[in-house]
């Protein structure tokens, strides 16, 4: 890939289109120092199925997109419009699935065991949760509702079946249209905890989020900031091997401390849509584009 050659394309100002959306305005202020920068606008996209660019895309241009998750059928459609536009995205819908999608990546070591079903009758969930001796938690392909732990979240004993049904329908019913796939249950494992969160005392632990691109670490988050000094050599390149294996571009990793010490993968995403967690974002772009091949502050014309 040539490095002049991209463009990186943001979902835009919903009240000012051809502004980009105010959660990603820096990072469009910063990526436009050394690169193409594009909006479009999420809403035609999702309602009436049409790409508004703020301006045409450089001719042959690859595009990274940049923004809030998309399901599959809504990335699949992206890339269809634009390829039309004579660009081509970089992560096509395959790679996306891949990394978006829980059950496309469950199978990878060292993560957490987990079940899924895209059946939402009750017979079905009993299956799942018979699968599981000890505590659990609920989520979509995509999501967890982890903000409202002891209602939509956490459940203690798979095995009270009433108790679990209950806070998975809770779970169901809050999702509602934004359900993606069906419903996975993941074992709870103990966690090093180190602190709680303050608007909604859930536990806080010690996470880090780390950006891969082409397989190599690219960035690495401490989701709290305040945990980097535990990372020693072999959490590193335990890092380093667990992107190895996963067919896309651009993901990230999410790993937790376990109380035995170790880390674990507790989410892999795509790295188009994932969130900086307010890490410095000049710091982010100017790691990225160094892989990339780019210099910052370098406009390109």
């Amino acid at each position: 890939m040539n490095p002049r050659n991209l463009t990186l394309m943001f979902t835009s100002n919903p009240l000012r289109p051809r502004e980009p959306d105010p959660d990603y305005a820096e990072e469009y202020q910063v990526a436009g120092d050394s690169t193409h920068v594009r909006v479009f606008d999420l809403d035609l996209l999702l309602g009436e199925g049409k790409l508004k660019l703020n301006k045409k895309f450089p001719s042959s241009t690859i595009v990274i997109y940049r923004g809030w998750m998309l399901t599959p059928e809504n990335y699949g459609l992206l890339q269809t419009l634009v390829e039309s536009a004579n660009a081509s995205l970089l992560t096509n819908k395959e790679a996306y699935q891949m990394t978006h999608l829980l059950p496309n990546w469950a199978h990878h070591a060292n993560t957490l065991k987990s079940a899924w079903t895209n059946d939402l009758t009750d017979n079905e969930l009993i299956k799942l949760l018979d699968q599981f001796n000890g505590p659990i938690t609920v989520k979509d392909f995509v999501k967890s509702r982890k903000h409202e732990w002891y209602s939509a979240f956490y459940i203690p004993n798979p095995q009270n079946h009433y108790q679990a049904l209950a806070i998975i329908h809770n779970f169901i019913q809050r999702q509602a249209e934004n359900l993606v796939g069906g419903i996975v249950i993941r074992e709870f494992v103990p966690f090093v905890q180190t602190g709680v969160h303050l608007k909604n005392e859930t536990p806080i632990y010690e996470e880090y989020r780390v950006f891969y691109w082409h397989s190599k670490p690219l960035a690495m988050i401490d989701y709290w900031h305040h945990n980097f000094n535990s990372l020693g050599d072999g959490d590193l390149i335990f890092i380093r091997e667990s992107g190895q294996r996963i067919r896309s571009p651009f993901f990230t990793i999410d790993f937790a401390r376990k109380a035995d010490g170790t880390l674990i993968i507790v989410e892999i995403g795509d790295g188009q849509v994932s969130g900086l967690q307010d890490y410095d974002t000049k710091k982010f772009y100017h790691q990225w584009f160094q892989k990339i091949g780019l210099e910052q502050g370098d406009r390109l014309q």
